[in-house]
């Protein structure tokens, strides 16, 4: 009986290790899985990554700064995308409403719009709190010392390509619900060419934080010999964060020496 107790006590410890290795296994493979979008390029002295201190932020229209997330010392963005009461930050439709933001304005057929971007006609979208971010600010030491730009193409970061190089730029987007957003505009380009840009959104938003894609898809030729360039049809979709196609450019804002005399201003504060 005794021999029989024991063997059976044997068995039971077996059973239990093994079902605490396959949960430990199953733990270290989800770990695994997890992945983080990271920086694609690195620089030497106060803005290399490997120092930490990293800090992502951005600022409502009418709020408080707020934190999205932070860079970990192997380059990895880490977001934090907290929820906040947009419609409590008051009316942020001047020159913020949810077609101005995507430029859906001015287009053919579709009504005036004022000086500020409003429509003076109704539409589907009059009610809808939203905020489309420009790129994510990065702080150290109390400042903004970069900024992250996230892009299919780092070619695309140059200013005099943003509309001549297909391709896709993304963005940030809050939102105060879930909405569907379709919305097609035919707008003449404003260089007097006489062509037209077409800008196409197919944006299921849910409440809260979205990723958005600004994808460039075509471009056009114009001139006497077809020697300038131009953006010709732009289509607005969402995204995912992690995805393989987006590539996150930290661009300076400040120097090293600027930096230096921050950290030294900072650590005299909380000493």
């Amino acid at each position: 009986m005794i021999k029989y107790l024991v063997v059976n006590m044997k068995m039971n410890l077996i059973i239990i290790i093994s079902i605490i290795l396959f949960h430990s296994c199953k733990t270290k493979q989800l770990q695994t899985k997890i992945s983080f979008p990271k920086i694609e390029n690195q620089f030497e002295g106060e803005l290399d990554y490997a120092n930490g201190g990293f800090e992502l932020v951005q600022w409502p229209k009418n709020g408080d700064e707020i934190t999205l997330g932070s860079i970990d010392k192997t380059g990895a963005i880490h977001f934090s995308l907290l929820d906040y009461d947009i419609k409590e930050l008051g009316n942020n439709h001047m020159g913020s409403n949810l077609e101005s933001q995507f430029n859906m304005m001015n287009c053919k057929g579709k009504g005036e719009y004022d000086m500020m971007g409003n429509p003076l006609f109704k539409t589907p979208y009059d009610d809808v709190y939203s905020q489309l971010y420009p790129p994510i600010y990065v702080k150290k030491y109390g400042i903004t010392v970069a900024y992250i730009s996230p892009v299919s193409e780092e070619r695309m970061l140059d200013k005099k390509n943003w509309d001549k190089i297909v391709g896709s730029k993304y963005y940030l987007m809050y939102i105060d619900r879930d909405l569907e957003y379709k919305d097609t505009c035919i707008r003449e380009s404003p260089n007097g060419t006489g062509l037209e840009v077409e800008r196409s959104a197919d944006i299921q938003f849910q409440k809260g934080w979205n990723f958005i894609k600004a994808n460039l898809v075509s471009i056009q030729n114009y001139g006497e010999n077809n020697e300038h360039i131009m953006a010709k049809k732009f289509l607005f979709t969402t995204a995912s964060l992690k995805s393989k196609d987006v590539k996150w450019i930290l661009q300076r804002t400040k120097t090293d020496e600027e930096i230096q005399a921050a950290k030294k201003e900072f650590e005299l504060r909380n000493q």
